[in-house]
């Protein structure tokens, strides 16, 4: 029952949309059936035919099936490269679509996506060596692709840029993040964010402030402070609840 309301919720949508998008329904089936392999051959199909090339659909939808396969062992064997077919494929859909007008049928997706992503990051941050560093900046690289409304996974990107010596782009993108997440209050307010997106907000603040604090004391206070107003008090449109170690992380340095 829960498969047929969402396919007929899909052929609802996409009927006041292209005719294209009609006819990606056999995608959809496939995908909701848990039918990956089939889903991701026909959808590579439409991104090489010249009538549907263009279309971001087919581009999601060998993201979708591919990230499917990955996270089930039974196509560990013949489909090895599937999770990063998965981020590679996101970052085709979203160059696309660079409106995001397919957001409606993407925006639960890769947020899925990307809570796996977010604790690849986490477990190459651990590592606490170079190569783990570049892992994770090549992740969330595609991640600001794909999403480049996620300005904590840009924060994060920079600074392990220049954790991997890459001083020069790893500042750029610094900077250019924080000025994006000083937009979040007033251009963007914190309800606008998806969960996974202020999780990666108040991870890139808290990562960068330990990061800066050992060279620039005052510049982590700065940094740690920009994360005050939305993880320190509690305000409804706060989706996390856990924001306990954030707190403790800001009377440190601000202490």
């Amino acid at each position: 029952m829960k498969k047929l309301l969402v396919i007929l919720s899909l052929i609802t949508y996409t009927a006041g949309n292209t005719v294209l998008s009609q006819e990606f329904k056999d995608l959809l089936i496939l995908y909701v059936d848990e039918k990956y392999e089939k889903c991701f051959v026909k959808a590579i199909n439409y991104t090489e035919n010249e009538k549907t090339k263009k279309h971001p659909l087919p581009y999601l939808y060998v993201s979708m099936a591919s990230f499917g396969m990955s996270q089930d062992h039974q196509y560990s064997e013949n489909w090895p490269k599937a999770y990063s077919t998965a981020l590679s494929f996101a970052k085709k859909y979203r160059k696309k679509d660079p409106d995001n007008t397919y957001a409606e049928d993407s925006q639960e997706y890769i947020d899925q996506l990307k809570e796996i992503i977010y604790e690849d990051v986490e477990n190459y941050m651990l590592t606490d060596t170079e190569k783990g560093y570049k892992k994770a900046a090549g992740i969330l690289k595609k991640v600001c692709a794909f999403d480049p409304k996620d300005h904590g996974a840009r924060l994060l990107w920079g600074e392990l840029e220049i954790r991997t010596k890459n001083q020069t782009e790893g500042k750029k993108i610094v900077a250019a993040a924080i000025d994006l997440i000083k937009t979040i209050g007033t251009d963007v307010q914190l309800g606008d964010l998806t969960e996974i997106q202020q999780r990666f907000l108040r991870k890139s603040l808290m990562e960068y402030a330990l990061f800066i604090d050992v060279k620039d004391h005052e510049k982590a206070i700065e940094i740690i402070s920009m994360g005050q107003p939305f993880f320190y008090e509690e305000r409804e449109d706060c989706l996390l609840d856990d924001n306990e170690e954030f707190k403790k992380l800001y009377d440190e340095i601000t202490g």
